[in-house]
């Protein structure tokens, strides 16, 4: 018998094998979906992998919580805004009847100036932050009440995320203008 004839007919995998290795690959596809999928493309992070590798700030701000059409929207950072320049501005629209959260990451002590306004329509706010690692949903206030702007600086207590819940308790969508600078990631909307 001729060896070239043999070399033709390539071992058939089992079935067994077949199974074991295709449970393998999905698996193996769902870790990477929730680990590093999710927390880079959407900001959605169950496991806490992703803030801890730094995915969840590649996660765009637009896509990271509301499904209003247009919750955010980028201006451009080097707008002069009176009387300095501010770091980054963002518009966000709450939607008519909804709350929402935009946040920053600050380390302990890190500056954070700002100034948000409405078109003169009164939100309810709640401007807050949250130590990173806790989990018994501790939050310290430093602002709540109901007004269409405020402004001011805040020298973080603590690291983690702070930021702003706004409610719109109105018929009509609100939007919001935000100007800040400091030392802070952008987390953008919660």
């Amino acid at each position: 018998m001729d060896n070239s004839m043999q070399d033709s007919n390539p071992p058939v995998q089992s079935i067994k094998s077949l199974t074991i290795a295709s449970l393998s690959a999905t698996l193996l596809a769902g870790v990477v979906l929730i680990t590093a999928v999710l927390p880079a493309e959407y900001g959605i992070d169950p496991t806490g992998f992703g803030q801890m590798t730094g995915l969840t700030s590649l996660a765009s701000p637009s896509e990271t919580g509301s499904a209003c059409s247009e919750p955010v929207q980028a201006v451009s950072a080097a707008q002069p805004a009176a009387p300095s320049q501010w770091q980054d501005t963002v518009k966000i629209v709450v939607p008519a009847g909804e709350g929402l959260e935009y946040k920053f990451h600050l380390a302990k002590g890190a500056n954070l100036e700002y100034s948000w306004s409405t078109n003169g329509a009164a939100l309810y706010f709640d401007f807050h932050g949250e130590p990173q690692g806790d989990k018994t949903g501790y939050f310290k206030s430093y602002k709540e009440t109901t007004d269409s702007q405020s402004s001011g600086s805040l020298s973080a207590p603590f690291e983690g995320s702070h930021g702003w819940y706004w409610e719109n308790k109105s018929n009509a969508p609100v939007t919001v203008v935000l100007n800040t600078k400091g030392a802070y990631r952008i987390l953008g909307l919660m």
